[in-house]
């Protein structure tokens, strides 16, 4: 499943660079915040946001933790910019901050999270339970590594089942 993944988003990338005009206009940033040490939230300014919008990401940007990055740079190395944020990579080979970038330009104006542990959260529950997830392992890291799922459906942050829904559209 995760090598499908991960060769159907490298497709969607080299379909997208092919064809442009199928997606919305590139962003021209991306707001970064990374205040939480749960999660790290992307979400792609796009050229036409409102003043009142811009106004607020740029002062949000003053505070620690929070910036707004180029999307160039962005785009060119995501891990870069989102690799420093996973401590504990749960799921090699789902190239969730490559897919980021897909993310970002698919989805403009939309927040998307990276987790502490390589996952994916996009709901007010995922973001819930990647906090909940980064305390166990911050308070007894076996006791968190004997209490996680089997089951990867069992798994709301396995970037897997967020891609292929958000992806695939």
């Amino acid at each position: 499943m995760i090598l499908s993944v991960r060769t159907f988003v490298f497709a969607l990338l080299a379909i997208a660079a092919a064809a442009p005009r199928a997606w919305a206009a590139d962003p021209v940033e991306v707001f970064v915040d990374a205040r939480d040490p749960a999660f790290v939230v992307v979400q792609g300014v796009a050229a036409d946001a409102g003043p009142q919008a811009r106004s607020e990401m740029e002062g949000y940007a003053t505070l620690q933790g929070v910036k707004l990055v180029a999307w160039n740079a962005f785009r060119q190395d995501p891990q870069a910019v989102l690799g420093p944020y996973i401590l504990k990579n749960e799921y090699p080979g789902s190239a969730v901050v490559i897919s980021t970038v897909a993310l970002v330009k698919a989805y403009p104006g939309r927040p998307f999270a990276i987790t502490w542990n390589g996952g994916l959260a996009v709901s007010f529950h995922d973001y819930q339970h990647a906090v909940g997830t980064y305390q166990a392992y911050q308070e007894n890291a076996d006791a968190y590594e004997s209490s996680r799922p089997t089951d990867p459906k069992a798994d709301p942050l396995d970037p897997a089942h967020h891609l292929t829904a958000l992806l695939s559209q």
